[in-house]
């Protein structure tokens, strides 16, 4: 029998619900590990590298906010000196929490009717969708009415509060064209037609660094929220509870097939599952709003007056109020707008950013503050979607972007410096994979010039947008054949015959002329090549 984690061995011990009963017990300033795990089912958050500073992560299923919300934030926040965030799920963070101002605070926000629960740990987090759902035209039916159907299946019931394996991401999309990458998702519901009838496909298995598969299984948007509990309940009666590293839904599908995952659904449905339907969802690359909107927020982090401001405009302008998965909040009308909306600058999205070091002692770099370090204005102006995690735990979405980074120090080509590992080309509808990762470690000193290069390629490949040239030329080669073309970029001034063969992906080709340079490293194996030129390229003190 599998040894339960010590997270399990917790809840074996006391219920996350019995627990949450009794708050007003809890030591604040000297919380205990049990205590931590616990408080996260509450929306809570302690970690003991910051044992006195306390976050709150406020739920906002589909993103749905209104302007009495966000005028009690905006007079809360500067009371009790807090920051904000708004995360990739649509949520809002309250952090700087003093360990006495926790529990009223807390209150505070559940009396105002706020929703804290199940925003941590092994729990069912926010159902996200389209920020533009129910007002995309080109969508047939809204995923909206659904989102909240299912969130009323768990939220806030004791045999649901922390009783999965792990976290579960769930997302619905109804749009042909979602904006955002929904791919990494534990499960997605993705619109589908199958004999004539709307509904979704649904897909299983996505984390921060794989994408969900087929389950070959239809619905329509009726039968979405008893579906989802029927794959609730497989995953919470089924899924591995040893080491924490292996317990997500990824997991269980590895280990018992994707046949055998279907089996169980339909067991815990009660009858027959049709397959498949035709996907109808597309890719965010292809995403373009059907009218004007205004954003609000910066790589996630936004202020109470903007929080106020943004009420204001809405409340006057009888504008709809989104939190969208692009760390923004949005305000849009699908009528004829006034003068006071204005469309938006660039993509929305180009930039998904963690929390970063001054809000999370995980992350290596302080995210928010180091972004300008990147060619920010290109990659928006050339609409390519960007990926800042300041960790290996991937919170920045860093496998499901165009282009993703994990900050991190090396001393790989100087003494110990900041460095960056570097993701290249993730994939979307219809055949969707992860962003493979291009180099192991790049210092902060020369990443700039490695984006440049790569920005060039795109622009040079006439193509609409990133996803596509990264599906032509870039998925087409090896990874080791792409780190020598881009460590080459940087030495040499490539002619247009190897410029040619590379968009061609004819990598023999460009490799053999690569060779004929006089001074390419005389190297049989790439593997050789590429160490080789990569100490060229970023030893300090090299060109």
């Amino acid at each position: 029998m599998e040894k339960l984690n010590k997270i399990e061995r917790l809840k074996a011990e006391r219920s996350p619900a019995e627990f949450l009963e009794h708050l007003e017990n809890v030591d604040w300033r000297s919380p205990t590990e049990a205590d931590r795990f616990y408080l996260k089912n509450a929306g809570i958050y302690n970690i003991k590298l910051r044992p006195d500073t306390w976050m709150i992560r406020l739920r906002f299923d589909g993103g749905t906010v209104g302007v009495e919300a966000l005028e009690f934030l905006s007079d809360l926040v500067p009371r009790e000196s807090l920051r904000l965030l708004l995360t990739a799920r649509g949520q809002i963070e309250l952090h700087g929490l003093r360990p006495e101002r926790v529990l009223p605070v807390w209150q505070e926000l559940r009396n105002a009717g706020f929703e804290t629960h199940q925003t941590l740990t092994d729990n069912f987090r926010a159902l996200v969708t389209d920020p533009l759902d129910g007002f995309d035209p080109s969508a047939p039916f809204a995923s909206g009415p659904v989102v909240q159907a299912i969130r009323k299946i768990f939220l806030g019931r004791p045999e649901w509060l922390g009783t999965i394996p792990r976290k579960f991401n769930t997302a619905l999309l109804s749009t042909p064209s979602p904006s955002f990458n929904p791919w990494g998702n534990d499960l997605l519901f993705a619109l589908a037609r199958r004999e004539g009838e709307w509904g979704y496909n649904l897909y299983l298995g996505g984390r921060f660094n794989a994408t969900a598969r087929s389950a070959d299984i239809f619905c329509t948007s009726e039968e979405a929220p008893s579906l989802f509990e029927a794959v609730a309940r497989a995953y919470r009666s089924h899924g591995p509870r040893g080491s924490r590293a292996k317990t997500r839904l990824l997991h269980l599908i590895e280990e018992i097939g994707m046949e055998r995952m279907r089996e169980l659904i339909t067991e815990e449905y009660g009858r027959s599952l049709p397959s498949a339907g035709e996907l109808n969802m597309g890719s965010s690359a292809h995403w373009a709003p059907p009218f004007p909107i205004r954003r609000y927020g910066r790589h996630g982090e936004i202020s109470p007056d903007l929080l106020r401001d943004a009420a204001q405009t809405a409340r006057k302008e009888r504008l709809t109020l989104r939190l969208t998965p692009h760390q923004e909040l949005w305000l849009f009308s699908s009528h004829p707008p006034s003068s006071t909306i204005h469309p938006p600058s660039a993509s929305p999205g180009s930039v998904t950013a963690c929390a970063g070091s001054r809000y999370c002692p995980l992350s290596l770099w302080d995210v928010k503050e180091d972004l300008p370090l990147l060619p920010l204005d290109r990659l928006e102006r050339l609409g390519i979607s960007l990926g800042f995690s300041g960790c290996l735990k991937g919170c920045g979405r860093h496998y499901h972007t165009d282009l993703g980074i994990i900050g991190l120090r090396t001393n790989l080509y100087a003494e110990t410096e900041r460095a960056a590992r570097v993701f290249l080309g993730a994939l979307q509808a219809p055949d969707p994979a992860p962003a493979r990762m291009l180099y192991y470690s790049v210092p902060l000193r020369r990443l700039g010039e490695l984006f440049d290069v790569i920005l060039e390629d795109f622009e040079e490949s006439r193509m609409t947008n990133f996803e596509s040239f990264s599906r032509k030329t870039l998925a087409s080669q090896s990874i080791e054949s792409l780190q020598l073309w881009y460590l080459a970029r940087q030495l040499w001034d490539i002619d247009g015959e190897m410029f040619k063969a590379f968009h061609q992906a004819q990598t023999s080709l460009w490799i053999k002329r690569l060779r004929q340079l006089p001074d390419f490293p005389d190297h049989e194996e790439l593997y050789d090549c590429i160490r080789e030129l990569s100490h060229r390229v970023w030893d300090l003190g090299e060109c």
